[in-house]
């Protein structure tokens, strides 16, 4: 008498097909909740928001690819699943807006990022021009009120102002241009460096962040459609030099009965 095979449980096209949907909606939902928590608080003009949603985004861009990609594997497997290929197709013409969103991801956290530099070293070269600025009016002061209010020009100096001087006037001239005189080399040099450490620190980062976003949207360009399963623009640019790809569900291969 033989020995009986165990018997083994093997996974349906239909069970494959439904796990897989679960899944990509799973992912969906975690890109949907990493999205809202990225948005807020909302300050859609200033530049941090830009570059830390566009870091965001770039950082949870794969769930949403990963989920078409698997809803569609679902719906070769089985036609029935859901999504239908009505929605399926919605879902496609969406991605295809997904990949002009990352080609303008480009530029949008170029800017963000470029602005706030610029920002932050404004804020260094205006408190520069203040020192400048009250150094030329103690230069010209020639009596007791002139100095006291090129003295209250003085970055944080608005209360030593109001005090007795105590000395002549050449005498606190000579010392205030000495020490406005160290303060701004001092916060020149510091801007020197802050400007070439920019330069230095922004343009690898930015080229990385173009790269991802370029590979994202040629990536969701791949899974995208326009209305009747007509190959969408972008994806039309981005597979100039490839024949056209069939229409409807001829992409995944012969009809089922």
């Amino acid at each position: 008498m033989g020995i009986r095979e165990p018997h083994k449980e093997l996974v349906s096209a239909t069970q494959m097909a439904d796990s897989l949907q679960w899944l990509s909606f799973a992912l969906i939902l975690v890109f949907l909740a990493q999205i809202i928590t990225a948005l807020f608080p909302v300050a859609l003009l200033q530049p941090e928001w830009m570059v830390r949603f566009s870091g965001s985004l770039r950082g949870i861009a794969s769930l949403p690819l990963m989920a078409l990609g698997l809803i569609m594997l679902a719906n070769m497997i089985d036609g029935k699943v859901m999504p239908s290929s009505s929605h399926l197709q919605l879902l496609r013409r969406i991605a295809s807006l997904a990949a002009i969103g990352f080609l303008l991801l480009i530029p949008l956290q170029t800017y963000g990022t470029v602005v706030g530099i610029r920002s932050q070293l404004q804020q260094g070269q205006a408190q520069l021009n203040s020192l400048t600025s009250a150094a030329v009016l103690v230069q010209n002061a020639s009596n007791e009120p002139q100095l006291r209010d090129a003295i209250r020009a003085i970055p944080g100096a608005d209360g030593v102002a109001d005090q007795p001087l105590g000395a002549d006037i050449k005498t606190i001239k000579s010392a205030l241009l000495k020490k406005l005189r160290e303060s701004t080399n001092s916060l020149q040099t510091q801007l020197n460096d802050s400007k070439t450490k920019a330069i230095q620190d922004i343009i690898p980062p930015l080229i990385r962040d173009a790269i991802i976003s370029l590979a994202y949207a040629i990536g969701f360009a791949g899974m995208g459609y326009g209305r009747n399963g007509n190959s969408s623009l972008l994806r039309r640019l981005l597979n100039a030099n490839k024949p056209s790809i069939s229409k409807g569900r001829q992409l995944w291969g012969p009809e089922r009965p």
